[in-house]
């Protein structure tokens, strides 16, 4: 995993001797600023928000290298019970232990949060691109997260490919294969080569907080947990086929870390391995896509795997995006079974201004081994989303 990424800086490099005979006084910088605003009549938390705020800042040189950096600063007001996420989901039957998983962030414990709201620093690299590919540098997503690929929604913040925001805090469906969150890392990534693409991320200690994926968490009732040694590879296709006027877009990625419990953990734990799969395809105005994701959750001598698939379908007409998803997943490890969908019409008010407005669906069966939590339900759901 080290080698290759320490070959693509090598190449990359050579080319920072001109670099120092630039002119360093043209710099082109962009700045971008979003909201997310989700309203449920009826749910847990009726109304939930994320905000945030990013720079991109490069500079072009002669050589065709170009040097950046890239800052983006998140907040939000999530699920008190399921901020992020992860989070406890049942409570464990008599006699059986308290656990989580090491990539899923869901458990099983008797244990309570009330989160309020976050704010993190998301991502924090520098960058340098050039004729071989680009090298990160920095707090940022691995290349498993960056490429993923899932059924299309109307949604950006309450979708079942990556939801970032969860009104009754029963949704357990992801497969986005985010398994280092925002900690600092270093990636390489190919250029795009007959629409194909292929990237490589490590990250010696992925035990930061993000907003959307935190390792670093403790949930009550259970043991602490670490992630290092992390290593990502993902291997992604965009194309548009002229004859058919049908674009793919497709990814599949593998990931592992080595996991390391505390002492007082009722189970062990070893390497957490997950490998994903998503695709797409876009014809003129409709998106059909899918998506699987599953992972060991890193525990060793018993089954605890995480296993979720998304399926979907988007449709412009009439001057609306219409849309329905499904997705399922399973989490042996927190003893749960999760079913949730998404159905609506969305369109744009202003050229910075969406507004979705559908109906969801999260449901939650539970093990013999586990007891049941108020989570989840369903109901009208409104989304705005502002960007800029």
């Amino acid at each position: 995993m080290k080698r290759p990424i320490l070959l693509a800086l090598v190449s990359v490099s050579a080319s920072l001797p001109a670099a120092a005979q630039e002119d360093w006084s043209i710099w082109e910088t962009d700045w971008k600023a979003e909201a997310g605003l989700v309203l449920s009549p009826g749910a847990d938390e009726q109304a939930l928000y994320r905000l945030g705020l990013g720079v991109d800042t490069n500079r072009v040189l002669d050589n065709g290298l170009v040097l950046g950096f890239a800052l983006q600063l998140d907040a939000q007001q999530d699920h008190p019970a399921r901020a992020g996420f992860s989070g406890v989901v049942a409570d464990p039957a008599i006699g059986m232990p308290a656990v989580a998983g090491a990539f899923s962030g869901l458990a099983q414990a008797p244990g309570f949060e009330d989160d309020g709201v976050r704010s993190e620093l998301q991502t924090a690299y520098l960058y340098v691109e050039g004729g071989y590919g680009e090298v990160r540098l920095g707090r940022d997503e691995g290349v498993a997260k960056r490429f993923s690929q899932g059924a299309p929604s109307l949604f950006s913040t309450v979708s079942l490919h990556a939801p970032r925001l969860d009104p009754d805090g029963g949704a357990i469906v992801r497969t986005d294969h985010d398994l280092t969150g925002p900690a600092a890392k270093i990636s390489y990534s190919t250029p795009r080569i007959v629409g194909f693409k292929g990237g490589l991320s490590y990250t010696p200690d992925a035990n930061v907080r993000g907003l959307d994926r935190d390792p670093e968490r403790i949930l009550p009732g259970t043991a602490a947990l670490s992630l290092s040694d992390a290593g990502e590879a993902s291997l992604s296709f965009n194309h548009r086929f002229r004859e058919s006027g049908v674009r793919v877009r497709a990814a599949t990625a593998w990931s592992r870390a080595d996991v390391d419990a505390s002492p007082v953990s009722p189970v062990t734990y070893g390497t957490v391995e997950t490998l994903s799969v998503g695709a797409n395809g876009e014809w003129k105005n409709t998106i059909v896509g899918a998506s699987w994701q599953n992972s060991d959750n890193g525990l060793t001598g018993l089954s605890g795997d995480y296993s979720a698939w998304t399926a979907g379908i988007t449709q412009s007409a009439l001057g609306f995006d219409w849309g329905v998803e499904y997705g399922h997943a399973t989490d042996d490890t927190a003893g749960v079974e999760g079913e949730s969908w998404r159905a609506g019409l969305a369109r744009p008010v202003t050229d910075s201004a969406r507004i979705a407005f559908g109906y969801r669906y999260d449901q939650l069966d539970f093990a013999a081994d586990a007891s049941s939590r108020p989570l989840g339900g369903d109901g009208i759901v409104i989304e705005i989303t502002l960007s800029h």
